[in-house]
């Protein structure tokens, strides 16, 4: 028995040995190798447009909302996407069925007010109403005296979601986009879109794509709903190449 234990612990201590030198080996072997630098992330070009920071509100309820809108200006983010209403003032109603349009890119609006309205539902034979009030704000037009509305979110009970961030700016575009130059303003004030605009500005002078291929932002073509009809534009690097009617 003294004999096997002697050769165990020979093996261990040779297998010991092994195992530092092929630590060792591996150590001078790393060390060997010509140094690299670490891998440096690629570099993202940012824009004059990255640094704005438009205003965002965050209301709760109907009266937070009303504190943050009522008596203020602001400005259609999303144009040629979202329906508005003819609003029947004596009555506090909304007339849902008689829609006016679609807001139109950087409309100027005055809201008058915040006021929440049931929208008519369609159910199917069977189908259970859940009680869902639209979030709507109350606006005139510069220089109309008609009152409109338009939902900015949508409430069930106490539970409120608002879009209104996403459709609304609440400060002058024309002020937190200063830099682009006057001609482009000037466009897009016209509701033009011109070769070298960016997709921010021909969303601008345009409105909300109807649609697009596939592809990144600023390496795509999308199309829009222009006075003539819809628009194919066609960017590249972040600059509209081409602008043309789309195929019928």
């Amino acid at each position: 028995m003294e004999v096997d234990w002697r050769k165990k612990t020979l093996i261990i201590v040779f297998v010991a040995i092994l195992l530092v030198g092929a630590r060792t080996a591996y150590i001078f072997h790393e060390r060997s190798k010509p140094f690299e630098p670490p891998h440096q992330p690629q570099s993202i070009n940012l824009t004059s447009d990255d640094y704005v920071t438009p205003h965002r509100i965050v209301p709760y309820d109907l009266k937070s909302a009303q504190k943050e809108l009522v008596g203020k200006t602001v400005w259609v983010k999303t144009g040629n996407a979202v329906p508005y209403y003819p609003y029947l003032a004596p009555s506090r109603r909304v007339d849902f069925p008689k829609k006016v349009g679609l807001l139109s890119s950087l409309d100027k609006l005055e809201v008058k007010d915040v006021i929440l309205a049931r929208a008519p539902v369609s159910l199917a034979p069977g189908q259970v109403a859940v009680v869902r009030n639209q979030v709507m704000a109350i606006f005139a037009e510069s220089g109309r005296p008609s009152l409109y509305a338009v939902s900015i979110g949508n409430a069930v009970g106490d539970d409120y979601t608002f879009t209104a961030n996403d459709l609304l700016y609440y400060e002058d575009p024309h002020e937190l986009y200063k830099h682009w130059p006057p001609e482009v303003w000037k466009a897009i004030d016209e509701h033009r879109a011109e070769k070298g605009m960016n997709e921010l500005q021909v969303s601008f002078a345009l409105g909300t794509m109807a649609g697009a291929t596939s592809g990144d932002y600023g390496n795509r073509t999308g199309q829009y709903h222009s006075s003539n009809g819809l628009l194919n534009v066609t960017f590249s690097k972040n600059r509209a190449m081409e602008i043309a009617p789309a195929n019928p």
